[in-house]
């Protein structure tokens, strides 16, 4: 059960930066934040409250680095500690390479972009955890028989 639970922390954390993602598009799109104040919302926000990566990248680019520097940092910091492979990450650090640098049509183009390609990754791995799930479940069964045969 322990490697179907990685899947589904890894679609948890997927599922977590689309709603990043999604809140950034709303933001810029509706409010026309301003990303050092679109930064300061998120991480305090109450639906991020508990997500450190947000809070890692307010930190990072408050302590003056760029943007895209901050978000790839603070990736690299939060990535040991999450259940996030390669297909994650680099979908996550290529968000950043256009992130407040355009004007509202395309920051919210660039949201949409990499909100659809993280939910397709997520559904992806919504799948695999069920495909796994039920396939770990059974070789448990089927172990459990083996070795009780073994000893009779």
């Amino acid at each position: 059960m322990h490697l179907s639970a990685q899947v589904r922390k890894r679609v948890r954390e997927t599922e977590k930066f689309v709603r990043l993602l999604t809140a950034i598009q709303t933001q810029i799109e509706y409010a026309l934040t301003p990303t050092d104040s679109l930064l300061q919302k998120l991480s305090e926000s109450e639906e991020f409250q508990n997500f450190s990566f947000i809070h890692l990248v307010a930190q990072q680019f408050f302590n003056g680095d760029s943007l895209q520097t901050a978000w790839n940092t603070a990736l690299q910091k939060y990535a040991p500690s999450s259940a996030l492979q390669s297909q994650e990450k680099e979908l996550i650090s290529a968000f950043s390479e256009s992130f407040g640098s355009t004007d509202k049509y395309g920051q919210r183009a660039n949201c949409t972009f990499f909100i659809t390609q993280l939910e397709m990754q997520a559904d992806e791995l919504r799948k695999t955890a069920q495909t796994k799930s039920r396939l770990y479940c059974t070789l448990g069964i089927l172990s459990g028989i083996f070795f009780t045969i073994l000893l009779l």
